[in-house]
């Protein structure tokens, strides 16, 4: 099941100058971060420097307390002197806070305090729900003419409306305040617009507010460019510095809102806060595509090429970055008011504290009835290797062991390469721990270093690469000039500068290693070590050998086809037989950790609608060019792709084809092979289950998430939901049949 965090004006996405990171008895990140706030605003604090105690109840006297102080004002002396209530002497520690609430000039009017029919307060009574919500209400300058007679009902239904209430936690009238829903309470009434949208309490607190949209990168504390109490924010495309009012919680570094400035230093900022109508939702990583995430909940997140990705200190734009996040990655989802992601932001990356590297002087023993996952297979003790990068889960008693590698050249690090917080080795960027900085002090720039990575990607260890060396495999994506982008098997990405020679790799399974001139070294890749059998996709194994959980699986739809990355979701069937299997890739241990198929899922094709043109050239012969007309659901327009063949190619004339992608990125001559697509039927708008389906008399068939919608009449590619609000009939291509794993593919109206 997803998380779902915050709604509203939660918040639980607060971040700002805070102490209280430092109180043991915390365990929420919503409650830290809500109560960050309101100490830097300096209305609730702890109980003391360590504890916070949230389950403590709060007295009628500590809420009186807490609120006059959320309306601004701190200074009682005035109050102190003579007594209101009899069980509330001038000599009562709350006496001034409870007396102001009634005689100070700026609160008199809103009656948020009121005594009992005895002419007592009782003071050390525990406020309940029903009671909190009612001086709140007033606070915001309602008053029983505009809630209704009905006390507390009516009352705890208008705070309620009106967000005041802690989310996802109920309460009744009569329940008892703790500290904790205390705390949610006054943040969302300082959050919360007045009576007849009078200004939020919050603006009478701060010098101002600006910057709306910006997002914390770094602290003094995680960036030692930075000078104490100056911060790194990200707002309009750029990287800005702006000081602050302590120290802002290094917890808060990702989080989006405005920027809120402090009364005291002007200019300083003091907390940023969410948009309103925001929130947010929590997932974790299991595999990665250019245009979706797929997460362990089982969800599928599609976001737009611009939405803003907030990863290691660094922002950037979703198709400029994807490749970065990795499996278990914990991520965060912020949406906008209507819905839209517009930030993804990931955890920090931090090795465990439980871990060393097996085999060498610094490993720890393995308890013995632990169970042992590496790369996601279960294995004995027997199947470890020396550096292998060995994680102790004690209370799920389970040793997560990761053996991914990188060999390359130490050529970037801050502050110092002896004492470095981040380095950057094959065009990643990795933080390092401080239990970790001193090993680099060996290391010089331009030396060849070995980086020993955890599951979450973050580095474990740092050897010279003459000790030991990584095999990196990976899938040569893309490239730009000279410089390519490669997906390595692990599910990580380096890019680097590559001879002239290697550009024809593009699209290919290659060997990657970096030498002291700081370029990649490319080789087409080869296997020795293919396992053969069924793989059981259930059972995780190919024959007899465990395939690891986070396979990455590769499809190359024909011998000089490009590398296409799928996902075992992708796949039609739940066996995939010994004759479709191209190669396997293994760990240090054995096990698979990548699949090379042919063409299974369908979808290593882009599908539209296919040309061919010709031109002869000096010598008498002809040299072809090859388009394909499509939409482009990320940009939202119809795109031509071109391909350079060897010849003629067979069967594309201006008909639904395919074209097996990532070819168009190789711009020298090549063979190029298409897949037919078949004319399935014909349908009506009520055949249509939605954008998912489509029944017809050949059965039901599933709609590709690229489906192209061809206009024939007009010559233009349209989305789907076009085509259903001004068309009625559809003619159906699929690339082969339902029973075959097959989808619609292209749907031609006109």
């Amino acid at each position: 099941m997803k998380k779902q965090i915050l709604s509203g004006f939660l918040a639980a996405t607060i971040f700002s100058s805070c102490a209280s990171a430092a109180f043991t008895d915390i365990k929420s990140d919503k409650l830290n971060q809500t109560v960050s706030v309101l100490n830097a605003l300096k209305i609730m604090q702890g109980v003391s420097e360590s504890t916070f105690s949230p389950d403590r109840a709060i007295t009628r006297a500590e809420f009186s307390k807490l609120l006059v102080t959320m309306l601004g004002i701190t200074d009682v002396t005035a109050y102190k002197s003579y007594t209101i209530f009899p069980d509330v002497p001038n000599t009562h520690w709350a006496a001034g806070y409870i007396n102001a609430a009634i005689r100070h000039p700026d609160l008199q009017k809103k009656n948020i305090i009121k005594g009992y029919a005895d002419g007592t307060f009782k003071p050390n009574n525990t406020i309940n729900y029903g009671e909190a919500c009612t001086m709140l209400l007033l606070a915001l300058g309602y008053t029983i003419e505009d809630i209704g007679p009905m006390w507390p009902n009516d009352y705890v239904a208008r705070a309620e409306a009106l967000g005041l209430n802690p989310k996802d936690i109920t309460l009744y009238a009569n329940s008892a305040m703790s500290r904790e829903n205390t705390a949610y309470m006054l943040l969302n009434t300082l959050l919360t617009s007045g009576k007849e949208g009078t200004g939020k309490i919050i603006d009478t607190l701060v010098s101002g507010s600006d910057s709306e949209g910006a997002i914390l990168i770094a602290t003094s504390e995680t960036d030692t460019d930075l000078r104490e109490n100056q911060a790194k924010f990200y707002l309009n495309g750029e990287i800005i510095t702006k000081n602050t009012e302590g120290t802002l919680d290094e917890s808060m570094i990702g989080m989006r809102g405005t920027l809120y400035y402090s009364k005291q230093n002007t200019g300083s900022v003091i907390a940023i806060l969410p948009e309103a109508g925001t929130r947010t939702e929590s997932y974790k990583v299991s595999s990665v595509e250019a245009d979706k995430i797929e997460t362990s909940e089982g969800v599928t997140i599609k976001p737009n090429r611009d939405t803003m990705v907030y990863l290691n200190g660094s922002v950037g734009k979703f198709d400029e970055n994807w490749f970065n996040l990795l499996p278990n990655d914990e991520i965060t989802l912020h949406y906008d008011s209507i819905g839209n992601i517009t930030l993804i932001r990931t955890s920090a990356r931090k090795v465990s504290e439980n871990s060393f590297i097996y085999g060498t002087n610094t490993a720890n023993p393995i308890p013995n009835d632990y169970k042992i996952i590496k790369n996601g297979v279960e294995i004995g003790k027997d199947a470890l290797k020396k550096y292998d990068v060995i994680s102790i889960d004690t209370s799920a008693k389970t040793v997560n062991v990761s053996d991914n590698k990188l060999t390359g050249v130490y050529y970037d690090a801050k502050p110092a390469f002896k004492n470095p917080s981040k380095i950057t080795v094959l065009g990643k960027e990795f933080n390092i721990s401080e239990k970790l900085t001193s090993s680099f002090a060996k290391f010089k720039q331009g030396d060849r270093i070995t980086l020993l990575l955890d599951n979450y990607g973050s580095v474990a260890a740092v050897y010279p690469a003459n000790e030991i060396r990584a095999e990196m495999i990976g899938v040569f994506e893309k490239i730009d000039g000279t410089n390519a982008q490669i997906r390595l098997v692990n599910g990580m990405t380096i890019k680097g500068e590559i001879a002239e020679s290697d550009k024809n790799l593009v699209g290919k399974l290659v060997t990657v290693s970096q030498g002291t001139a700081n370029k990649l070294t490319l080789i087409n890749w080869k296997s020795s070590t293919k396992k053969t059998g069924t793989w059981d996709i259930k059972a995780g194994k190919i024959g007899t050998t465990a395939v690891s959980s986070n396979v990455m699986v590769l499809e190359q739809v024909y011998d000089s086809a490009p590398i296409y990355i799928s996902s075992v979701k992708q796949l039609p069937f739940n066996e995939v037989k010994s004759s479709d299997i191209r190669n396997t890739i293994l760990d240090s241990s054995g096990n698979i950790t990548a699949v090379v198929l042919r063409d299974i899922s369908g979808d290593a094709w882009n599908y539209g609608y296919g040309y061919v043109s010709s031109q002869e050239n000096e010598d008498g012969n002809e040299t072809f060019t090859v388009t394909l007309k499509r939409y482009d659901s990320a940009n939202n327009s119809q795109v031509t792709l071109t391909y350079n063949p060897i010849g003629r190619p067979v069967g594309i004339g201006g008909q639904p084809v395919g074209l097996a992608k990532g070819a168009e990125l190789n711009e020298s001559r090549q063979f190029i092979d298409s897949i037919q697509l078949k004319r399935i039927a014909t349908a009506k708008l009520t055949d249509f289950d939605g954008t998912k389906g489509v029944k017809t008399s050949e059965g039901y068939y599933n709609i590709s998430d690229e489906v192209q919608v061809y206009v024939t009449g007009l010559n233009k590619f349209i989305t789907l939901n076009q085509a259903k609000a001004d068309y009625t009939n559809f003619t159906l291509y699929a690339e082969r049949t339902a029973n075959e794993g097959g989808k619609i593919r292209v749907i031609v109206v006109s």
